[in-house]
Formats: structure tokens, C-alpha cells, sequence
């Protein structure tokens, strides 16, 4: 559905005197849009319970306490308001452009150097701190909770590939969790981490965004991996080949490049439930069935 064909969408925008001009992104949970230089109107999505914004609200509040551990900004929120029945978060405009955008205007050096930047940020945000036992997710209505990292993987990729029906069924969660190491402690993982997240600003990372639905206490290993994961064209549409060849000697340089097809197809399972977004459906099937039937 377009802006122009979302009649409760516009009636909100009208109460903020926001134009299309004034949008800054859609993600799979809202529509962010400028509230001049400062601030934005996060409208989330139809269907957004109340539950859930109050959830991500309080993740983000948990994590202001150790904000200052990471080199960049994260988001906060100011204030949560109702119109036209939608949920609306006023938050701090945060700095910079989304690297998704940028990687689509450099090259060479400079292109590589914001590459490694988005890469070691994905190793920073396991500073972020939270006062929460065992693994499991955070801004879930009904959170899988689990006292093992193997127990969450599992029950979490049982739980994606039941809501994506019949096109994974050969596909066993008990694998996938078995085929990935049990960390020493649980840390907090965004698992959201991909350029279009990212914002930068004089070629370093200036702030992570998106923080929600997906975040989890996980392996910190997690991140990076998921970081390198995402660097296909059916998530990072501007993604090169360069890009990803300096992404994988990146990650073996971490000595965490032969997790990174398990932590592949488990990513892929714990988004197989996204059928409505043909992309990233495309990418689940390519790393769960078609790399499968081939290799």
C-alpha cells in the first residue's frame, strides 16, 4: 500500500503538517518521517498493538544505562501519542545518512572504508547492557525465554517456520540450533543489523536504529555474522560483490567465518515467516532449500 492509498497514514501526517517530503523511511514496523531538525514521528504499521510499542520503549529505556558504552547514538523515545489509530513515537533525530543509501553513491576506498566501519560497529553494540537472565527475546508479546543459547535458537526457529507454513517444512530447527556454539553468557544481539539500519556521517558509524522486534539476549557472535549475512542484494539491494568478499575476509580476520553458514540458514529459518516481503522470502529460500538441493 502507497502514503496516497493509506487514508489513516495521511490523517496522521496532516496532524503533524507533514509532507512526503518529510519521510525519511518505511521499515517492516513503521513509517519514520522528520519532525523538522530534531525530532521524528515513528507511525508505526496497521495492526501495531499497543503492547508492542510500549515493549520497544522500554528495551530502548534498558539501554539508555549503557548508551555510553558504544561509539554511536541509539534511539530513545519521547513520547507515545495515538491518532487516527495509529501508534506514534516522538523520538530524537538521530545523526547521519542510512549507509543503505550512501553505499549507493561511493566506491573504492572510501566505499570499502564504510564497509569495515558497519562491520565493526556490529561487534560494539554486545557492550549494551541488560539486566535479564538466560536467552530469549526481548520486545516479543509472547517472548521465547530459554536458560540455553541452543534451547532459544531452537524454539525460535521452530516457532518462524511454523508461521511460514508448508514452503520449509523439511527444514529441522534442532539441526540448525545444534550446528551453532554455546557462548559463555548471554549478550545483547539488534539482529536487525543491516545497512538500511545503519546511519553514517563523515565516513564513520553515527548512530544504529531500528532496535525492536527481532533484538534478542543471544551470542554476541551473532552480530557480525548476521552483519556479513545481510550484505546479499536480496537484503542490501546496493550490496556489491566487493562488498562482500571484504566482508568475509573481515569476518575470518575474526576467526568467525566458519560459523557463518550455520548462523546463515538459522537467520533464514528465524525470518522464514516474513512471506509478505518477497526479498527477503527470495533469500530464506535460497539459503534453506536452494543452497540444500545444490551442495
Amino acid at each position: 500500500m502507497s502514503i496516497q492509498d493509506d487514508a489513516p497514514l495521511l490523517a496522521v501526517m496532516g496532524h503533524f503538517g507533514l509532507s512526503e517530503d518529510a519521510l525519511l523511511g518505511i521499515g517492516g514496523e513503521a513509517c519514520v518521517f522528520a519532525l523538522g531538525k530534531d525530532r521524528i514521528a515513528r507511525v508505526h504499521h496497521p495492526g501495531t498493538a499497543r503492547g508492542a510499542v510500549d515493549l520497544r520503549a522500554r528495551l530502548l529505556e534498558d539501554l539508555r544505562r549503557s548508551a555510553s558504552a558504544v561509539p554511536f547514538s541509539i534511539p530513545s523515545v519521547l513520547e507515545i501519542t495515538e491518532r487516527h489509530g495509529r501508534f506514534i513515537t516522538i523520538e530524537p533525530r538521530l545523526p547521519g545518512r542510512p549507509l543503505l543509501r550512501v553505499l549507493a553513491e561511493v566506491t573504492g576506498a572510501e566505499r570499502d572504508d564504510l564497509v569495515t566501519r558497519f562491520l565493526e560497529a556490529s561487534t560494539r553494540l554486545c557492550a549494551l547492557r541488560l539486566d535479564h537472565e538466560g536467552y530469549g527475546d526481548l520486545c516479543e508479546a509472547e517472548p521465547i525465554r530459554a536458560s540455553s543459547h541452543r534451547a532459544y535458537l531452537e524454539r525460535r526457529a521452530r516457532k518462524s517456520l511454523a508461521s511460514a507454513g508448508d514452503a520449509f517444512a523439511g527444514v529441522d530447527p534442532s539441526r540448525l540450533a545444534a550446528a551453532l556454539p554455546e557462548p559463555a553468557r548471554p549478550s545483547f544481539v539488534h539482529m536487525d543489523l543491516f545497512p538500511g539500519n545503519v546511519l553514517v556521517e563523515d565516513q564513520e558509524v553515527s548512530a544504529v536504529v531500528d532496535f525492536g522486534g527481532p533484538s534478542a539476549l543471544a551470542d554476541a557472535r551473532l552480530e557480525p555474522l548476521s552483519a556479513v549475512a545481510y550484505l546479499t542484494p536480496f537484503i542490501t539491494p546496493t550490496a556489491t560483490d566487493r562488498d562482500r568478499r571484504l566482508a568475509r575476509e573481515w569476518l575470518q580476520a575474526q576467526h568467525l567465518d566458519a560459523l557463518l553458514a550455520p548462523a546463515e540458514r538459522w537467520l533464514a529459518a528465524r525470518w522464514s515467516f516474513a512471506r509478505d516481503d518477497v526479498r527477503l522470502h527470495q533469500w530464506c529460500r535460497e539459503v534453506l532449500l536452494e543452497r540444500t538441493e545444490h551442495g
